[in-house]
């Protein structure tokens, strides 16, 4: 059991010039304006809620990255910590719990399971296989990880990252 949390929950630290307490403000604006629910306490924020953001829903997309999608939606739960440093930095911890995203693998599996039964053999192995993988490197990697990460450390830098 140990070894599934190990994956599930995923940790980064960055670091940045701003004094904790900015730190925090910034990372709970950005949540707020991805349509995340969280509480605060003690130079920390946890998500309550997290949307789902399924097919047009307005919440599914952003204008904080690249990409233009809200990666929020595709994991279960954010946990920022900001520790101040000694020389005037701050170590921001970001624990992000990415159930949701490997749910979202679990469905895609069966899905392609299932496409690939009414395919030949060769054709069927071939959906099997890359389906579930660029769902897993799409939702767990790409948007349960980089992109978060990218996020947050965008708005630590600056405050007011928009792209578009």
């Amino acid at each position: 059991m140990r070894g599934f949390q190990l994956v599930i929950h995923k940790t980064y630290e960055l670091v940045c010039r701003l004094p904790a307490d900015t730190a925090l403000e910034r990372i709970k604006g950005l949540l707020t304006k991805e349509c995340v629910k969280y509480r605060a306490a003690n130079l920390s924020v946890t998500s309550t809620q997290i949307p789902l953001g399924l097919g047009i829903d307005p919440r599914t997309y952003s204008h904080s990255n690249w990409v233009g999608i809200n990666p929020f939606t595709a994991v279960s739960g954010v946990d920022v910590r900001c520790e101040a440093g000694d020389n005037g930095l701050t170590k921001v911890i970001v624990r992000v719990n990415r159930f949701r995203a490997f749910l979202w693998v679990g469905f895609s599996v069966a899905c392609s399971a299932g496409v690939a039964s009414a395919m030949p053999v060769l054709g069927g192995a071939i959906v099997l296989i890359v389906i579930p993988c660029a769902t897993w490197f799409y939702n767990v990697f790409f948007l349960g990880g980089y992109l978060i990460k990218k996020e947050i450390g965008d708005h630590l830098k600056d405050g007011k990252h928009q792209y578009r």
